[in-house]
């Protein structure tokens, strides 16, 4: 056992960002940048539609992408990231609902790990009311999802990004 901790490996910082149809989806990214850094790079814009889970709070026709912004980040931000989001969430909502549904995340080579308000078995608390997860896993030569992982992040495109953004460049 080393007496001395090893520094963390600087990870990229990713956000999913579901809103009411393209433009509203992209101009949250837009919105984000001058929170979180430039958009480095910006995965597929897909139709969420595997879920009506915020149909009730944002209405039919969701879109979502994943980002990546800015430089890389020490992975002990993600519980101060997560609480950023929340806050750029409730900023934005309309008559207490919300707008837009933005997920963080931490990209290595290793893995996406995403940070949730919501507790489960597989997850691990980060910050009072804040869990992560590993969500994909880098393994045979992609990042492939796990038995929890929500069915969006399980699209080939999705996990292609993570590759491009992970493996592909200075990501992990």
């Amino acid at each position: 056992m080393p007496l001395d901790l090893r520094p963390d490996e600087p990870v990229a910082f990713l956000c999913a960002v579901t809103g009411p149809g393209p433009e509203a989806t992209l101009g949250a990214l837009e919105e984000l940048a001058t929170k979180f850094g430039d958009v480095r790079a910006r995965g597929p814009l897909y139709d969420f539609d595997m879920t009506d889970y915020y149909a009730a709070e944002m209405g039919p026709g969701l879109s979502k992408t994943l980002a990546w912004f800015g430089p890389l980040v020490a992975p002990a931000q993600l519980a101060a990231r997560k609480q950023a989001t929340i806050s750029f969430e409730r900023a934005r909502a309309d008559d207490g609902r919300r707008t837009v549904n933005v997920d963080p995340g931490l990209l290595s080579a290793n893995s996406l790990v995403l940070a949730t308000t919501k507790a489960s078995g597989h997850r691990i608390c980060i910050a009072p009311g804040l869990w992560a997860e590993v969500t994909l896993r880098f393994e045979k030569g992609a990042y492939r999802p796990q038995p929890w992982t929500y069915l969006d992040y399980q699209r080939e495109d999705v996990g292609g990004f993570c590759w491009k953004c992970g493996r592909g460049s200075d990501g992990g």
